[in-house]
């Protein structure tokens, strides 16, 4: 399916990033959930510094640990490649919930200052940016938070499954449990009008089932073979 591929975009001190169109597509279609041009630029805006802030809280605490990130790779829900031996099971949960936590404390943050300031007296761009920011802050906690593979709910899931009924049953447990939340996303995007929600609950759902599902039952034929 298309957005596999993706190419580099930068390079910072030995980590590199990479994307492609689809992605690309992807934050530019988040703007029309703004009713105005200026709603919508401050939407994708927001969606896109609340990536930033994700993936830098993902590589802080990589380094934090000693270790870093050789390579980022934002496609659909993306993929990040983690320099140095394998993480233990604290570690792997900590810097795989990192992101979305940050997500959480801007949201947590701009809500605050909504409830506590009166922004009615702010100009209205700095207004409309801050509760913009902490909307685009509270959606990206919620999808990333997910149980469903490859965002970091799924994979949270997938390691604490592995620790009860090991690493083959808990990807086949934490595919079928994506399934049915990417199933739940459909709905949702369907009920409320957002294409972008259907597309990613398709793909992502396709991507587990041939990754995951097909791949494991190609491998059983040809033991068997």
């Amino acid at each position: 399916m298309f957005g596999e591929r993706a190419s580099r975009v930068i390079s910072l001190r030995g980590m590199t990033v990479h994307t492609n169109l689809e992605a690309v597509a992807i934050m530019a279609a988040t703007g029309f959930l703004g009713h105005s041009w200026l709603e919508a630029v401050l939407i994708v805006a927001s969606f896109a510094l609340g990536t930033g802030l994700h993936l830098a809280c993902h590589l802080a605490v990589a380094v934090a640990f000693g270790k870093g990130i050789d390579r980022m790779v934002l496609t659909r829900a993306g993929r990040i490649d983690y320099s140095g031996a394998p993480p233990g099971f604290l570690e792997g949960i900590g810097r795989t919930a990192a992101g979305a936590t940050m997500n959480a404390l801007c949201a947590i943050v701009g809500y605050t200052l909504i409830a506590k300031v009166d922004t009615s007296q702010w100009p209205h761009f700095a207004a409309l940016a801050l509760h913009t920011f902490a909307w685009c802050s509270l959606i990206l906690t919620v999808i990333n938070f997910l149980p469903a593979i490859p965002l970091d709910g799924g994979l949270i899931l997938q390691r604490v499954l592995e620790r009860f009924v090991g690493e083959a049953k808990a990807l086949v447990g934490a595919v079928i449990v994506s399934a049915v939340v990417m199933t739940a996303m459909i709905v949702v995007g369907v009920i409320r009008l957002q294409p972008v929600l259907v597309y990613l609950g398709v793909v992502i759902t396709y991507d587990n089932w041939r990754k995951h599902v097909s791949t494991r039952r190609t491998e059983t034929l040809r033991q068997s073979a």
